[in-house]
């Protein structure tokens, strides 16, 4: 019989007894430490050995037994189990720890740092009324929302239907509900549009500064990035002799992360230029409902008369990041492949919820809690720009109306990436304009202040005033 020397139980540690004492005979006989047909100690001498309840010791055994690592044989014991064979790579001696050393922690959710950009605040978020949406879904749906359903790679029927009335009443979209896919937030439809729509050396044209996850998936394609300028009218058009322009991404009702909105003469004249070189449009409407200082924006695809332009957003925005739950507005012409694409994707997303967020939509929750966002939102803002009016530091904020984020510009010359690694290292989420950039661009600091409340705000900008105040003077 082999010994278990060298097994050790952290009683302050999260895990369970029995579950840190089975993670530990799983690695010796995966390292082969413990050999296939090798007999454990009963469990009364290792419960004895370990001072613990024989019960922590039964339970560890069964449980490595269900998992197939050992076996029983009646009146003679446990052993490892003679049908594994371990991988001669994995076979490495095992360093015993120290009692002095604990188990891994687990995991913790945590909320988003102070400032961090583009992050609802969810304490805002109606999570009552949603489990009562949930609940009604489960009701009349039953059981069989919970198989798959091959009919739903597009997404759940009543969600589309929703979400098309929704966009054709409240951002101009024209659309039919069939139009609409449902994917797992816009990265999703903007990786699938990259592989639909692109060819290895395509140019893509795109706002710089910019999205950078966009350009990601576009360069995941094999495609060329073409940067164009963000002026105060927002996407600046491609100059002559740029060659064939294949696609075109933009967020036109609030370019990010500058939170300019591109002018209809913009809008216009794009729209013709895509018309005329048969490029597509690409137009991510991630946050046009929040709009502080008047009705949000009509979309620039409520414009387009030559088919030319996809549209996506987002519900993670307004609702709740972990969400994931996404759409995209497919012309014609591109909407069987598009589904196809999708299908090799993931089949459908989690029905339960899209039958929950149709229902939210349905019954007006959504309206409200938007207009509630709006609400404390704009208070926020006019917050943020309050603390930073009254500090004295060298940062300058273009005026906007609206969004989750605002840029506060630094002199020239000044080393953005450098101020928002001062601000990483005393804990704040604050990201360099020149992250998003391609090209030289002026320095700048990205700040969110959606999701955090006014006490929050007050507080935070109070511990981060310093921290601005010695980065404005190491770089005078």
């Amino acid at each position: 019989m082999r010994t278990l020397s060298g097994l050790w139980i952290d009683r302050s540690a999260r895990p369970t007894l029995q579950d840190q004492l089975a993670r530990q005979i799983r690695e010796r006989i995966r390292s082969g430490d413990l050999a296939p047909g090798d007999s454990l100690p009963s469990t009364r001498d290792l419960a004895s050995e370990l001072k613990v309840s024989r019960n922590t010791a039964v339970y560890a055994y069964e449980r490595l037994i269900s998992e197939g690592y050992l076996e029983s044989a009646s009146r003679t014991g446990i052993f490892v189990s003679r049908s594994i064979t371990i991988p001669r790579d994995s076979k490495r001696p095992v360093k015993n720890a120290p009692k002095s050393v604990t188990a891994p922690a687990l995991f913790h959710v945590s909320a988003p740092r102070p400032f961090r950009p583009c992050q609802p605040d969810v304490g805002l978020f109606p999570l009552l009324t949603w489990n009562r949406m949930r609940g009604r879904a489960l009701r009349r749906e039953g059981r069989n929302i919970l198989h798959y359903q091959a009919s739903c790679i597009a997404g759940l029927p009543e969600l589309r239907e929703n979400v098309a009335i929704y966009l054709r009443d409240h951002r101009g979209v024209r659309c039919d509900s069939h139009q609409v896919v449902i994917t797992s937030g816009s990265q999703q439809a903007l990786f699938l549009l990259a592989m639909l729509l692109l060819k290895p050396r395509d140019q893509v044209y795109v706002e710089d500064p910019g999205y950078v996850e966009a350009r990601l998936a576009w360069a995941n394609a094999g495609a060329r990035i073409i940067s164009g300028r963000v002026d105060e009218q927002g996407l600046r058009l491609p100059k002559a002799g740029s060659g064939r322009i294949a696609l075109i991404y933009t967020t036109p009702s609030r370019q990010f992360p500058t939170g300019v909105s591109l002018s209809l003469a913009r809008r216009l004249a794009l729209l013709d230029f895509a018309a005329r070189n048969r490029s597509w449009i690409i137009e991510d409407d991630y946050d046009s409902e929040l709009r502080y200082g008047a009705a949000p924006l009509p979309s620039l695809q409520s414009l387009d008369g030559s088919d030319r332009l996809i549209y996506t957003g987002t519900f993670s925005k307004v609702l709740f990041p972990s969400l994931r739950l996404g759409y995209v507005v497919v012309p014609d012409a591109l909407l069987d492949s598009f589904i196809e694409l999708k299908h090799l994707s993931d089949d459908h997303l989690p029905l339960l919820d899209q039958a929950t967020l149709a229902l939210f939509l349905e019954s007006g929750a959504f309206y409200s809690h938007i207009r509630r966002c709006r609400r404390e939102y704009a208070a926020r803002h006019a917050l943020f720009l309050r603390l930073f009016a009254r500090a004295n530091l060298p940062l300058t904020f273009e005026p906007t109306d609206g969004g989750m984020n605002v840029v506060g510009y630094l002199p020239h010359g000044s080393d953005d990436a450098a101020w928002s690694q001062r601000l990483a290292e005393a804990g704040f989420d604050v990201p360099a304009l020149s992250h998003y950039a391609i090209a030289p661009v002026r320095p700048g600091l990205v700040f969110g202040f959606t999701a955090f409340t006014a006490d929050n705000l007050r507080a935070e900008f109070k511990r981060m005033h310093p921290v601005l105040e010695k980065a404005a003077k190491e770089q005078a």
